[in-house]
């Protein structure tokens, strides 16, 4: 390998719009410094590229979520998120109420904060919304902080998709999500965020044989929770599934902005699961059963991750509307480059 060649790999790592503008300049910069027996790139060099090429990619990440196509995906994924965190966090308060198990409306003051958040996103008032889905989101890092061990292994999620509301809310465009959405996307939203926050107690009323705290009525883990019985995963999977189809519903531009903003939820997902199941990276010790805080390696690796995921899934949906465009000009341009065959004659006695 040559040291240009080696140069230019690292140079790929930047984004395309830094490379076209920057590539050419930066390999003659390099190669000028490099050494006269210099084979391959310096490890200083490696370095140094990969950090201001991490660096160039956010810094491109936030420019394009500026724009407006990328306002409206958050304008939707603010009502969608507070939502799902509505249904998830009412749960347990509607699975207590079913079983007459309330004392005090307490346990639903968590659920009613997203519920208000949801409907002021509804309604386009996006800057009241983010100021209450801030403080929200930074007590579910405080909660997941706490609470973080095998046990809790898909708790994680919740805590990146309340983060993901606040951000979306903050940066959503003009236009409210239920507008954007229609009213026949909001009404099949409204149906599957009921499923999914009344779940645990549709299953506790339909099976009521079974105690709610008998550990032989919970049967099987689920993608997004774990410790359920099969009507309640069956319920469950039915709502994120109306969800999903009314996103996918969306034309192209928005769907595919909206499936990119939700890739750095799926990161944090794999992250617990992976990190606590398959690796010791993200093990907690335990002094008197009690969890001791995270690191600042797992801290560095909870952001990271979803904030990496989050500048390739956005980078990937630019290069493929990108290679989309090109294609489409290059078709275009080859159907006004065709030639044009002979011209008939016309008949005798017409012109």
């Amino acid at each position: 390998m040559t040291l240009e060649r080696g140069y230019r790999r690292l140079l790929a790592c930047y984004p395309w719009e830094y490379r076209r503008e920057y590539e050419e300049e930066l390999l003659g910069v390099l190669l000028d410094d490099a050494g006269p027996q210099q084979r391959r790139p310096r490890v200083r060099d490696v370095l140094d590229l990969l950090g201001s090429a991490l660096r160039a990619h956010f810094r491109c990440t936030a420019t394009r979520l500026s724009e407006q196509p990328w306002r409206n995906a958050a304008a939707i994924l603010g009502l969608l998120a507070p939502l799902v965190m509505f249904a998830y966090t009412a749960r347990l308060p509607l699975l207590y109420l079913s079983q007459g198990w309330v004392d005090s409306p307490l346990p639903f003051t968590w659920a009613s904060i997203w519920l208000t958040v949801a409907v002021l996103a509804a309604i386009g008032w996006h800057r009241p919304a983010a100021v209450l889905a801030w403080p929200a989101a930074a007590l579910e890092v405080a909660r997941a902080d706490g609470r973080y061990d095998y046990l809790s292994v898909f708790n994680l999620w919740p805590t990146a998709l309340a983060v993901l509301a606040a951000v979306a809310l903050t940066v959503a465009g003009p236009r409210s999500g239920a507008i954007l959405l229609g009213r026949w996307r909001l009404a099949l939203l409204a149906l599957a965020t009921l499923m999914l926050g009344s779940a645990p107690a549709i299953a506790a009323i339909v099976l009521p044989s079974f105690s709610v705290t008998d550990v032989g009525n919970f049967r099987t883990p689920w993608i997004f929770t774990n410790n359920v019985t099969y009507l309640e995963a069956l319920l469950l999977s039915v709502g994120y599934t109306i969800g999903l189809l009314t996103v996918l519903s969306l034309n192209a531009t928005l769907r595919r902005r909206i499936l990119a903003l939700l890739v750095p939820v799926g990161a944090s997902l794999l992250l617990s699961r992976v990190g606590l199941r398959y690796s010791s990276v993200m093990d907690r010790p335990f002094d008197a059963g009690v969890p001791a805080g995270l690191n600042l390696t797992q801290w560095l690796l909870l952001a990271l991750v979803p904030l990496s995921t989050l500048a390739v899934a956005v980078a990937a949906v630019h290069r493929w509307e990108r290679s989309a465009r090109v294609l489409a000009l290059d078709n275009s341009a080859s159907r006004l480059a065709r030639p044009v065959g002979p011209r008939s004659s016309p008949p005798d006695g017409e012109e």
